[in-house]
């Protein structure tokens, strides 16, 4: 049953936009970030920039997103244009801090806000999304409650749309590989560089630098101690090295952090279910099969049949490692990739499948043609795909590479068929 009781349909259209970035030896504190978020914030699209989170998190904390009238997006950088190689001088900082840059490639939203990973957010921040940003790019609070240099990078409201007409990724991308060894805070001194004229400050309470509790002892700042955290600040921050998941801390609120971390997901969700927000999610349940072995990266249309056709699960098989071309298709809910396979194993996966796609340019692994042939499956190509050795009749449809909608609707066609068949049972 869904619960539509705010605004009616247009609240499904009305997400928030928020994007989150890290790998997955960080996942506790990205899923404990997230909890926190969502516990105070419905109506949500969380984008996660990644290079190696699995899609089994992602299909299984979608859910629990979408049934707060939000969603989940699974951002893959993957390729030779998300290489950072750059140098970051604080130990206790990945790569992955460089991937805020990329926000403008993957979030179609024109404003969105950027949360570091070592936060737990306390309160509704409605009052934060919808700031007017003015000419501004972005919106940052000071670094260290003014102690530290500009303005702390771990929660940034960006204007996107600003952003992309101008270009900002490659000029972050530019400064970065001409200043990062001359840096001391990696991407937060590039961005400070940047934009040091173009930001809004925001409150303290939306980023409150708790881990700086450390730092500020070592130099003295009685002041930070003495401000007051009774209502919470909406955002804690804990950076420096000092973080509450760890052994021995000297921080304040290292309590607020384990709260979210140990807090259920269902309890998220029946929270605003009793405020009448609640959405049933969409349960991904593949209607139809499609498989490919290939020894090549050069899978013929593959991205647009997997967007085309989200019912179908698509298997990719190799016996070797797989390039970024293939690697990207992680992305998608609907595919699957078995790369250093084994024929063994491809069998199994052939005789599972409802359909073999013989899609790979060349290389061609010519067992997988008895298989098809032993199993009885139907195969469909492309005119310049197809394997020179087998004949028409081998196939149960050959289509042009100009016209792939084509083979969409061959493959609908199959999975009209077999529902028609499993409900006359």
């Amino acid at each position: 049953m869904n619960y539509l009781k705010l605004k009616g349909d247009k609240m499904l259209e009305d997400k928030k936009a928020v994007v989150f970035a890290g790998d997955y030896a960080y996942i506790r504190q990205i899923e404990t970030a997230m909890k926190s978020l969502c516990r105070h914030n419905s109506h949500v699209k969380i984008y996660v920039l990644n290079q190696d989170i699995p899609q089994e998190w992602f299909s299984r904390l979608r859910m629990y997103v979408q049934e707060i009238g939000g969603d989940l997006i699974d951002c893959k950088l993957i390729g030779q244009q998300f290489q950072m190689n750059w140098s970051n001088k604080l130990p206790h900082i990945n790569h992955m801090t460089f991937a805020r840059y990329f926000i403008p490639d993957f979030v179609t939203e024109d404003k969105v806000l950027y949360l570091d990973s070592d936060l737990v957010v306390t309160g509704d921040l409605t009052s934060l999304f919808e700031l007017d940003l003015g000419e501004n790019y972005l919106a940052a609070a000071r670094s260290c409650f003014g102690a530290g240099v500009g303005f702390n990078a771990g929660v940034l409201l960006i204007d996107n749309k600003k952003w992309k007409s101008n270009n900002m990724r490659q000029q972050l991308v530019e400064l970065t590989e001409k200043e990062h060894e001359n840096v001391g805070e990696g991407d937060q001194s590039i961005l400070n560089i940047l934009f040091q004229n173009s930001y809004y400050q925001l409150d303290d309470t939306y980023n409150f630098q708790i881990g700086f509790d450390a730092g500020a002892a070592e130099k003295n700042h009685a002041f930070i101690f003495e401000i007051p955290l009774t209502p919470l600040p909406k955002i804690l921050h804990y950076i420096s090295p000092d973080k509450p998941w760890k052994q021995f801390s000297v921080g304040r609120l290292r309590e607020e952090w384990w709260k979210y971390s140990f807090m259920e997901w269902s309890y998220i969700v029946s929270s605003w279910k009793e405020k009448g927000v609640f959405y049933s999610a969409d349960i991904y349940k593949p209607k139809l099969t499609c498989m490919n072995l290939t020894n090549s990266w050069c899978v013929e249309k593959i991205d647009y049949l997997v967007e085309q056709l989200p019912e179908v699960h698509f298997y990719i098989a190799a016996h070797t490692f797989m390039s970024d071309e293939l690697k990207r298709l992680s992305k998608y809910q609907n595919v699957t990739l078995y790369p250093n396979s084994f024929p063994i194993l491809v069998e199994k996966l052939l005789q599972s499948s409802d359909i073999y796609l013989d899609l790979n340019l060349d290389h061609k692994l010519v067992y997988i043609y008895d298989l098809v042939k032993k199993y009885n499956k139907p195969m469909l190509t492309f005119s310049n795909t197809r394997y020179h050795n087998n004949g028409e009749e081998l196939y149960e449809g050959i289509y042009s590479r100009e016209r792939p909608e084509k083979m969409v609707s061959a493959i609908k066609e199959f999975m009209e068929k077999r529902l028609c068949k499993n409900q006359s049972f």
